[in-house]
């Protein structure tokens, strides 16, 4: 394994929890070898120089197979290539200690990747449902990470049959199945709330366009905000405490702090009513906020904009995720890499002219409106985090399923041991 890193910081990724693996298996289940359940498969592929492929990648954090692009053979650097099916358990070589692993879905079956990548069946001993659950577990990650060998986090190197010959606690398919209906059902549950939140959101950004259509395009958005008015000096005391919100484009963290400890990046104060936009990748986003107190830093990512006018706040908020502004941002965003608007042309955002007291009302009618969209993200926050405690306790064994789940599995799989 690896332990070298950043400068002063963790040689672990965000989404490994430090530690050699040691299993907790307080319910006694088999400890098979992890090759005992999952079996590697190769497909190799011949490419066909006029032929295309359809590559895929697997992101960190366990976030799942996706797409990636469509190459004509000719146009592929890597000669050698294999098939990957539906069911396949793929892992990234050289991020798996960055969690990049996956189960190939259905409508990536038949796509290629290169020898870069691993690809595994389960055996007749795992079922494939509760091994997406068991790639989350803290045990499974720390297994992948202590499997991975070099000197740097972002050069490791994975040692697929070291990994495999690591022992590890897992209850008989029948259980494993009453395990993956209860944790399926919450990830129902999150998945529900959030394809509301999105929905909901998405109504109140239309509704947010039609009141600003009622008025004419009038003025720039510098007369009523002040861009970066306040930013941290450079004298700024060295145990003054504050909250920083990074941009969030790499593993920087954020939260409270002193300026001795902050990155150098750490410098757009916000004070109450401001709200910070995110000029970097703006359109990809989305990140506004209102500061609610006085100590709040922000990334030189972000644009601070403070209304001149008290009151102003909540208006300016909603004004920035409506389709008046976004269409004027995407025309003035530049870069392909690190796309980003500069707070100077951000001040040249035309917007409608409205009168103070019409501005107030849109705000507090558009502020009403998204409580509703704010509560589906907290309930889904709220469910991810009961998800994740759930989680630890059921594939440790520590919280025993009931029998009673069986209820809650499709009739057609046999849970009878």
């Amino acid at each position: 394994m690896s332990t070298g890193g950043g400068q002063g910081g963790s040689a672990y990724p965000k989404s490994i929890q430090p530690g050699i693996p040691k299993i907790d298996n307080p319910a006694g289940w088999p400890t098979p070898k992890i090759g005992a359940l999952l079996k590697v498969v190769q497909r190799p592929v011949r490419l066909e120089k006029t032929k295309e492929y359809r590559l895929v990648t697997a992101r960190r954090s366990r976030g799942g197979i996706v797409r990636r692009e469509t190459l004509l053979g000719k146009d592929i650097a890597t000669p050698s290539q294999f098939e990957i099916a539906e069911g396949d358990f793929l892992i990234s070589r050289r991020q798996i200690a960055h969690g990049a692993c996956g189960i190939v879905p259905a409508e990536l079956a038949g796509s290629i990747v290169s020898n870069e990548y691993a690809t595994l069946r389960p055996t007749a001993a795992l079922d494939p449902g509760f091994l997406k659950h068991l790639t989350a577990s803290i045990y499974f990650q720390q297994t992948c990470f202590h499997s991975s060998i070099g000197v740097h986090v972002e050069k490791l190197v994975f040692d697929l049959q070291g990994w495999l010959r690591w022992p590890i606690a897992v209850p008989e398919p029948p259980e494993q199945r009453r395990i993956t209906a209860v944790l399926d059902a919450w990830d129902e549950a999150i998945a529900a709330s959030e394809k509301l939140a999105r929905s909901k959101k998405k109504l109140l950004s239309s509704v947010a366009d039609k009141q600003m259509e009622l008025w004419s395009d009038g003025v720039e958005l510098g007369t009523l905000v002040r861009v970066n008015a306040a930013s941290l000096p450079n004298a700024t005391a060295a145990d003054f405490r504050f909250e920083y919100f990074p941009i969030g484009d790499d593993d920087e963290a954020g939260g409270w702090m002193t300026y001795a400890e902050s990155p150098s990046r750490a410098r757009r104060l916000a004070r109450p009513g401001d709200v910070a936009y995110s000029t970097v990748r703006p359109l990809l986003r989305r990140l506004f906020v209102v500061t609610e107190h006085p100590s709040a830093v922000f990334s030189t990512g972000y644009t601070i904009l403070s209304p001149k006018e008290r009151g102003d706040s909540a208006f300016i908020f909603h004004l920035m995720t409506s389709a008046t502004v976004e269409r004027q941002v995407h025309g003035r965003v530049t870069g392909s890499g690190y796309p980003a608007i500069s707070a100077s042309d951000l001040k040249t955002i035309k917007i409608p002219k409205i009168p103070k007291d019409q501005r107030m009302r849109i705000g507090q009618t558009l502020t009403s409106a998204s409580d509703e969209v704010y509560q589906l993200e907290a309930l889904a926050t709220l469910l991810r985090n009961q998800k994740r405690g759930l989680m630890q306790g059921l594939l440790t064994g520590k919280l025993p399923v009931p029998k009673s789940i069986e209820a809650l599995l499709p009739s057609n799989i046999e849970v009878a041991a």
